[in-house]
């Protein structure tokens, strides 16, 4: 009887992000039957301070590998961190252009495309790696067609092919463009569940199951799109042109259609914590990430962590605003008082009598 397997798992919490370390999870009877993984996901920017909160944890030396997925750590701390916890055993499966140099000093732990001609995301690049596994044959012919269509439909969404590549047939962009509205349609505390019910079932049946709530969902997100869209800031740093809007949901759909709508070279989305960017190819965004939002990414898509929260920023601003005019209407009504008390200093003894007499007469 094999020993029981521990692996840590450290993941994006986007769809790639949970997509990657999920399939490991679905194809675990065939492929890792005597392995235990336990997922911890987290937002952009935030993977060295988990590795270091992990690194901490009392039980960590149950572990026996460590796996990261759609994400790199920004720093020479966190792999030497790797290198000392977890010798050989720890792998990355990440993608984002802005952290290629910093894996390619660790290439062997970092899985690479099997076919580089195409855009590589988290869960294609975990599916390159298992079907690599001795036990792969394990797996039904029918189930890993299945399998392949979710993961080609989360890379196709997660690197915008189903937008740019001009080969990809409409039917495969409307389901990659349903699937991603989907999951972001559950809140995060449901994204483990949703996924892990998809790849269960597979999208088709999916699907059709959910047809009703599929159609809902583009009406409800037209409508989104088009409110948000009338608040967007235009503006120039670094002789490039920007548009910026808040908006919680749809981030993607509505950067690209502020491109489409504005005279920009990139759009900003944010929300409370981060923002998304993406850019019309006149712009690296995933360097503008970098410098200005300890963020990274893709050359025409990337994220970052906001530097303050917007909301708070535009509460504080109301509160400072009524503030002042408390001030303003105080003066205002201290003034009128005073001139009030100066006009009836001003009346003599016999205009005030007469006017006196005269509402007596009244």
């Amino acid at each position: 009887m094999k020993k029981q397997q521990y692996i840590k798992l450290i993941s994006h919490n986007d769809l790639d992000g949970f997509g990657a370390p999920l399939l490991l999870e679905t194809l675990q009877p065939e492929l890792f039957s005597n392995v235990t993984f336990d997922l911890t996901t987290c937002s952009a920017g935030r993977l060295d301070q988990e590795l270091e909160r992990f690194f901490r944890q009392p039980d960590v030396q149950k572990y026996s590998d460590i796996y990261i997925m759609d994400m790199t750590p920004d720093s020479d701390y966190s792999f030497q961190q790797l290198e000392q916890h977890f010798a050989n055993h720890w792998l990355i499966f990440d993608h984002h252009e802005s952290e290629e140099e910093l894996r390619q000093k660790y290439a062997a732990n970092c899985i690479s495309p099997a076919n580089p001609a195409i855009n590589p995301s988290a869960v294609s690049l975990v599916w390159d790696w298992v079907s690599k596994q001795v036990n792969f044959a394990n797996v039904p012919t029918a189930r890993q067609q299945e399998l392949q269509e979710i993961v080609e439909l989360i890379r196709a969404y997660d690197t915008w092919d189903w937008q740019n590549d001009p080969n990809m047939s409409n039917e495969e962009r409307k389901a990659a463009d349903e699937l991603n509205q989907l999951f972001w349609f559950y809140p995060l505390s449901q994204s483990q569940s949703f996924v892990t019910k998809v790849y269960q079932t597979g999208w088709k049946q999916y699907h059709d199951q959910n047809t009703l709530l599929i159609n809902t969902l583009n009406g409800r997100r037209q409508r989104y799109l088009d409110k948000h869209l009338k608040n967007v800031v235009d503006f120039s740093v670094d002789g490039h042109s920007f548009g910026v809007v808040y908006a919680s949901d749809f981030k993607s759909e509505i950067a690209h259609a502020l491109l489409q709508r504005h005279d920009v070279e990139a759009a900003l989305v944010i929300d409370a914590h981060s923002v998304s960017l993406r850019s019309n190819g006149q712009l690296d965004v995933a360097e503008f990430a970098a410098k200005y939002f300890n963020g990274g990414g893709h050359a025409d898509s990337a994220g970052g962590v906001l530097p303050l929260n917007p909301i708070e920023e535009a509460e504080n601003a109301i509160v400072e605003a009524v503030k002042q005019q408390a001030q303003v209407n105080a003066k205002t009504q201290a003034q009128a008082d005073e001139n009030l008390g100066n006009l009836a200093d001003s009346i003599s003894e016999e205009a005030a009598a007469k006017l006196a007499a005269l509402f007596k007469d009244k």
